[in-house]
């Protein structure tokens, strides 16, 4: 017998916790063995990110009168998507990583895709807008690790890694960035300046020093009349 509306949201919730669960394990390891601080950190702020999406799951099983701590040997079952594959599948090289990461955020994507159309068709307007949070996110990420593609070949190839990567901020995914936006390179951008240079900042502005002197406050005896006499005329 089929499941119902509400079984199948609680079930792909908890499939969903544990997929951010094995998620933060290949995060962890991308940022250690990826050879380069510029790209470890797009794969430590994804973590960051990650972190906070199991919490928000967490608490929408919880709102459904399940433990999140009850679901942690779903990584199993998580596993059987090709999650637990893309993480155990020895992503020791630069290359592998990067593989292993963009598939598993496109894993991620159509998870929470799929778990918003049940938490519409379950009229739970909260998971509904948690999933659309986190999905947004992943779309993010998925593009951020696509563009560090050009300099994960360049340290797979032993060559400097020059490519600039997309910025990490500002939030949202890349490729919807305002021009202005665009021209974030990232942190690499900033990394040959000292650290005592200021970073777009405007220029200073010079106060200037002929401006004419100020009147003393208040009006010009000669211009006024006191009160009470102007009463007596």
């Amino acid at each position: 017998m089929p499941e119902n509306v509400e079984q199948q949201l609680v079930r792909y919730l908890s499939e969903a916790h544990a997929m951010e669960k094995q998620a933060l394990l290949l995060l962890g390891r991308g940022a250690e063995i990826v050879g380069d601080e510029e790209v470890a950190r797009i794969f430590r702020a994804h973590e960051l990110q990650t972190q906070e999406h199991a919490r928000y799951v967490g608490e929408r099983l919880e709102a459904h009168g399940e433990s999140a701590s009850k679901v942690k040997d779903l990584a199993m079952e998580a596993g059987a998507l090709g999650i637990g594959i893309a993480v155990q599948a020895a992503p020791d090289t630069p290359i592998r990583l990067a593989t292993a990461a963009f598939a598993f955020e496109h894993v991620e994507i159509a998870a929470y895709r799929l778990l918003g159309e049940l938490a519409r068709r379950a009229g739970d307007a909260e998971t509904g807008a948690v999933a659309q949070r986190i999905l947004e996110q992943e779309e993010a990420a998925a593009e951020l690790v696509a563009g560090a593609f050009p300099r994960i070949v360049e340290l797979a190839l032993g060559e400097p890694a020059r490519s600039p990567l997309p910025g990490v901020t500002p939030l949202g995914k890349p490729s919807e960035r305002t021009p202005a936006q665009a021209e974030h390179q990232g942190p690499q951008s900033f990394k040959d300046r000292s650290p005592d240079e200021p970073i777009d900042q405007p220029p200073h502005i010079d106060t200037p020093t002929d401006a004419p002197e100020l009147p003393d406050p208040g009006y010009p005896v000669d211009q006024t009349r006191p009160y009470r006499e102007e009463v007596r005329s």
